[in-house]
């Protein structure tokens, strides 16, 4: 059924209710009291309208007798009799009126008006004639009055009993002469002291008292009965609508709150006297004032109803969101009562929302995913589009999050990937997007740039805050980042083209090293390919044999003897030639295949340096460059022994080395794990050192033997005074420090020579030699290559 069909098919029964009550509230029921007091207000109603008829009967009769022959026959003592027994009733009758109430309390007020009445009419008719007197038939309408204001049925009788005996007692009074018979015109006087017609007279005014009194009974019972089920119905319906679940309400066309039901006066929470001071503006909320000021205006108007949201204002200032409609009940075609009834959504909206959030947020985060992002980007391009102006996309990788995700575990990472979020909203503007990709992907939408160049500043101030180390928990975390970026609409217009584009810049990025951005270039389209390729080539190289080993030689800048051979790897693709490491590790460790590759270096360059041993070359170091991914490996140390126990290999003549920005990025962790790899005796060299964010206070921690500068610095030493002192800076702390300062790509005797007057302790690079195919040592080493270098030099 209709919703709109059914709220009518009540609001029209209590729509009676309502506008008799007045002011009462549906909740109250309309007491038996009450009900006592309107009878007696009736009643005083109808008892003025037949006074006012006997007057004026009595003023004209009067007046036709004044100019008749009779003349005005009526003596003083009886115009003083009725005008007593008028005023009598007058008065009575003026407090049945207003004290209706009052009286509805006492028990047998109703039964003294009755009798007084009978009184009144029984003088009435000893002062018109009598027996002869035509005005017995009121005593019917009395015995009517009786049956409409009595409860009791014997009451009634009893009553038009006493109407009955009065009029009796009056013929008999004045047939004994105790009361004075009046003469009237017409009349037969005789007709007085006649005990037949008497008889006939007064038994005939009793019968038709009774049988009035039956017949109004039982008129009355059949109507009280129907009342009282009309009453319990209501009853039953207001009980109904009181406890419904719905919120129902009821008030003035001008927003006087008649009714609330008991659901909605517990969603407001407002007291009645507040619901009435407010009316119902006052409890809608601010936003859907102007919804609902439309929807009542027509519904005023007759205008079918129609489902509509709104919002309730509670008394904590809650918002109740309801959905429902409005009705109007008419009465003559004006606007009568308007009726609503609500239901409450709030916990519905509430579920929609997190939904949506779930739908277009990420979990952890809270930030947009890409469903949102997709959707974001999109109305910025459209925006731009209008503006004529750009839009900059932003890819953003973690570097080596996954080292620290699967080494410290989940709930690090995940609280890691929290704060590296709130750092991303804080480097741009509140009209930006930032999402979550997946995973430790993050992009960002620039809209309305100015220039596409702003996109690389806001791109190195994120670099510069993901420089700073996040504290989570007990551990020190760096989460530098890679970021590629596409332009709109110089690298594309639509969303896919720039996401693609975006991801491009950002590998390109990686392959530089990481902890940059770069801006997407059409040429980086065959490096993207490339890179596929070389994954898919990457997962069988290792089966078909295709890495080797090359190895450089460290020597000690005083002696000139060999300390170490660095174990390199390259990649001999059967397609791409001789493939460099930068080209392929990062992929490596982005893949995860860079452990199995790591374990077969390690254990490659084990078996080579035992090799060399047993060819008769003298004991030295064999050092292998170990990745992030490969540190943060919760069984690193287990699998570095194994394969040093396998191999045979003292564990003092194996040299591992690790980058700066790999140390720093779990530094709490990597001290544990350096610890433990020194107590078996391995040597631990920092590589790439200056180019991280490592500090005296943490160097000072880690338990390593050697530095080694990064060629970036030791290229410039004879040219730049920055990079000299840098390299001289390097050499002293490590000196203070007691630890050995390599120096990597030195190819020039100026820079060797910078070194050794700088007090650096070894070197390696092209002046010393190139990578040496490991079959090749054994021949350099016998030839004393190096030292034959620098004796010729």
């Amino acid at each position: 059924m209709n919703r709109v069909s059914e709220l009518m098919s009540w609001t029209e029964t209590l729509n009676r209710r309502f506008t008799s009550v007045g002011d009462n509230s549906l909740s109250q029921e309309y007491s038996i009291s009450e009900n006592r007091a309107e009878r007696i207000r009736v009643v005083a109603v109808v008892r003025w309208f037949l006074l006012s008829v006997l007057a004026m009967y009595g003023a004209l009769a009067g007046s036709t007798y004044l100019f008749s022959r009779y003349g005005f026959f009526i003596e003083s003592v009886q115009i003083s009799l009725l005008a007593s027994t008028i005023s009598l009733v007058v008065l009575y009758n003026l407090a049945c009126h207003t004290n209706n109430r009052l009286l509805a309390e006492y028990r047998f007020s109703r039964h003294s008006q009755i009798f007084l009445d009978l009184l009144a009419v029984t003088v009435l008719i000893h002062c018109s004639g009598g027996a002869t007197s035509w005005f017995w038939p009121v005593y019917l309408i009395v015995t009517l009055e009786a049956a409409y204001i009595l409860d009791i049925q014997h009451d009634v009788w009893i009553m038009g009993g006493i109407g009955g005996g009065l009029y009796s007692f009056l013929l008999m009074a004045e047939h004994t002469k105790i009361l004075p018979s009046v003469k009237m015109p017409f009349v037969d006087p005789a007709l007085n002291h006649n005990v037949h017609y008497l008889f006939l007279m007064a038994l005939w005014v009793v019968i038709t008292n009774a049988v009035t009194a039956i017949i109004a009974n039982s008129l009355m019972t059949v109507i009280r009965r129907e009342t009282l089920l009309v009453r319990e119905s209501e009853k039953r319906l207001i009980s109904f609508i009181d406890n419904a679940k719905d919120l129902i309400h009821c008030n003035t066309p001008d927003g006087r709150i008649l009714f609330m039901n008991l659901a909605m006066r517990r969603a407001v929470g407002f007291t009645a006297e507040e619901i009435e001071t407010k009316g119902f503006s006052g409890i809608i909320g601010s936003d859907s004032q102007e919804t609902a000021a439309r929807e009542i205006q027509k519904t005023l108007g007759g205008v079918k109803a129609e489902d509509v949201e709104l919002s309730l204002k509670g008394e904590d200032g809650s918002e109740i969101a309801v959905e429902g409609n409005l009705t109007c009940s008419f009465i003559d075609g004006i606007p009568a009562l308007v009726w609503g009834i609500w239901h409450d959504v709030t916990e519905k909206k509430r579920s929609q929302a997190r939904l949506y959030k779930l739908a277009h947020n990420d979990n952890l985060t809270g930030l947009p995913n890409r469903i949102l992002f997709r959707d974001r980007l999109q109305q910025s391009i459209a925006y731009a589009n209008r503006r004529k102006s750009s839009v900059a996309l932003l890819f953003i990788d973690l570097d080596r999050f996954k080292v620290i995700n699967d080494s410290l575990g989940h709930p690090v990472g995940d609280r890691l990937l929290q704060s590296v979020a709130k750092t991303l909203i804080a480097s741009v503007r509140e009209v930006d997007t930032v999402a979550r990709f997946g995973g430790d992907e993050f992009t960002i939408v620039l809209g309305t740039l100015e220039k596409p160049g702003d996109a690389e500043l806001v791109a190195r101030k994120i670099l510069d805050a993901l420089q700073k180390p996040f504290i989570i928990d007990t551990h020190e975390l760096f989460a530098m980042g890679s970021i590629g970026i596409s332009i709109f609409p110089e690298h594309g217009d639509d969303i896919d083209s720039l996401i693609k584009k975006a991801d491009i810049a950002m590998y390109e990025a990686k392959a530089q090293g990481g902890d940059r951005c770069v801006l997407y270039d059409p040429s980086m389209d065959e490096n993207a390919h490339k890179q596929l390729l070389l994954e898919n080539s990457m997962r069988k190289a290792l089966s078909k044999n295709e890495f080797r080993l090359v190895y450089q030689p460290k020597v000690d800048i005083i002696s000139g003897q060999i300390t170490a051979m660095e174990a390199l790897l390259r990649w001999d693709h059967p397609e791409f030639g001789l493939i460099n490491p930068d080209d392929f590790i990062p992929l490596a460790e982005e893949t995860g295949l860079i452990v199995a590759i790591g374990d077969w270096v390690l254990e490659s360059a084990c078996r080579q340096n035992v090799e060399w041993f047993n060819m008769g070359l003298p004991r030295m170091r064999v050092a292998v460059n170990i990745s992030g991914y490969q540190l943060q490996q919760a069984d690193f140390v287990e699998r570095l022994e194994n394969v040093v126990i396998q191999t045979g290999m003292p564990f003092d003549q194996l040299e591992i080395e690790i980058t700066e920005s790999v140390i720093m990025q779990n530094p709490e962790f990597t001290i544990q794990v350096l610890n433990d790899v020194q107590s078996r005796g391995i040597h631990i060299s920092v590589d790439d050192f200056g180019t991280g964010y490592s500090s005296l206070a943490h160097l000072k921690r880690f338990s390593v033997n050697t530095l080694k500068i990064d060629k970036s610095f030791v290229r410039d030493v004879e040219s730049s005074k920055t990079d000299a002192a840098i390299t001289s800076a390097i050499i002293a702390m490590g000196n203070s420090l007691n630890l050995r300062v390599i120096a990597e790509g030195v190819e020039t005797q100026g820079q060797y020579t910078f070194l050794q007057e700088a007090m650096c302790d070894e070197i390696q690079g092209y002046l010393v030699s190139r990578p040496i195919r490991p079959e090749k040592v054994y021949d350099f080493i016998q030839s004393r290559g190096w030292e034959g270098n620098r004796a010729a030099d």
